[in-house]
């Protein structure tokens, strides 16, 4: 380890106690949903009227500060406060660590809070089964390596731009995300006319309500998907799925074969209306809170799963009292040629093709950084 390590309450600023202007009508606040966990950037702040401030908007913000979460302190929820927020406030959901300048750099504790160490320390610090979490004061007590300044500055600076590599291949991917969804906007565009989605599938149908258990099950166990295995990007994870016991009048009704759109109809109000594609040769069926819909034409399934999965059309979904194969299959929707509509799905899987190398590389960068950052603070960077 490099240098002495102090407490962050040593090399840290209080941060008194204040709510927003009251002069003022509005202001800037940042809750622990402001924070992407996984850029540890503040993406989201929130402007609201001083007068339905929240009891816990009382931390004002300088830039360079430090936002660490004390809720779930394993998912390290952190942010450095951006110029353009100074004088924004915060929830007192956060930690807020103001570097006292003439001891340690700002960049620098920003990159320790990101660290290994100092998660495994603020995790073991947690208390509370459901929510873990963390004082302030617990924070503040955690101890941080200080090499001389020019050095901190050297150590920021080189993590900083290692992490700006990892930052750019993120945006590629959204830009993939946006391409994929501009392409779908060009085929609505497309469409001569409007149905439902009972024009695009030959049949609906709820799953089975056998009750599943985990593998392997006995000489009738069959793989069983369920919403939890559908993930919110739309994506079918089939590394652990539950087994029912059916036999094989019951496989074949509720069996899935290639090219199923499978639709998450019921759950919690994050898991209503995800949607994915069953792929691959697996025999496996469904669950009953997952619609099958069988498409009449291949590309149809890419078009249909897209549409479902799209904000707006899951906002509309959500707003019915239950959703049933009924009226799923009475949805509105537009219905472009089956021609457009295969070169739509040609051009999503061009896109999954090229994205999946691109996590792949991401990947790899994050196994990097994460080695970088080891050297870096325990000095051998």
């Amino acid at each position: 380890m490099i240098g002495v390590r102090h407490r962050l309450a040593d090399v840290t600023e209080v941060i008194e106690s204040s709510g927003p202007d009251t002069s003022g009508h509005e202001f800037v606040f940042i809750d622990l949903g402001s924070v992407d966990p996984r850029s540890k950037r503040v993406v989201a702040p929130r402007r609201m009227i001083v007068a339905s401030a929240p009891a816990r908007a009382r931390q004002r913000l300088r830039s360079g500060d430090v936002l660490v979460s004390t809720l779930r302190p394993h998912l390290n929820c952190v942010a450095s406060v951006p110029p353009v927020l100074d004088g924004a406030i915060a929830t007192t959901g956060f930690s807020v660590l103001r570097p006292r300048p003439a001891i340690v750099d700002e960049r620098y504790l920003f990159r320790w809070v990101q660290g290994p160490e100092f998660i495994a320390d603020i995790t073991r610090l947690a208390s509370g089964a459901s929510v873990p979490a963390v004082s302030d004061a617990l924070v503040r007590a955690t101890g941080i390596p200080l090499p001389p300044l020019p050095e901190q500055r050297r150590i920021a600076r080189v993590l900083d731009e290692a992490d700006q590599i990892r930052h750019d291949r993120r945006e590629a991917i959204g830009l993939l995300d946006e391409l994929a969804r501009s392409s779908y906007l060009d085929l609505v565009e497309s469409a001569s006319r409007s149905g439902t989605v009972h024009d695009l599938v030959e049949s609906a149908a709820y799953g089975t309500s056998a009750r599943t258990n985990a593998p392997p099950g006995g000489t009738n166990a069959v793989p069983i998907i369920r919403v939890s295995d559908i993930t919110g990007d739309g994506e079918l994870d089939v590394t652990h799925l539950n087994t029912a016991e059916l036999d094989a009048r019951e496989l074949a009704k509720y069996s899935v074969q290639e090219s199923d759109v499978l639709f998450s109809r019921t759950a919690s109000a994050e898991s209503v209306s995800k949607t994915t594609i069953f792929r691959g040769d697996l025999v496996a069926a469904h669950a009953a809170q997952v619609v099958r819909l069988r498409p009449l034409h291949t590309a149809s399934a890419e078009y249909l799963a897209f549409f479902l999965n799209r904000a707006h059309t899951k906002e509309s979904l959500r707003a019915l009292a239950t959703i049933n194969p009924t009226n799923l299959l009475l949805v509105s929707v537009p219905l472009p040629s089956f021609a457009a509509q295969a070169l739509f799905a040609q051009q999503l899987r061009d896109i999954a093709s090229v994205k999946a190398n691109e996590l792949a590389q991401l990947a790899r960068l994050d196994e990097l950084y994460a080695a970088l950052q080891n050297r870096a603070f325990s000095g051998r960077l």
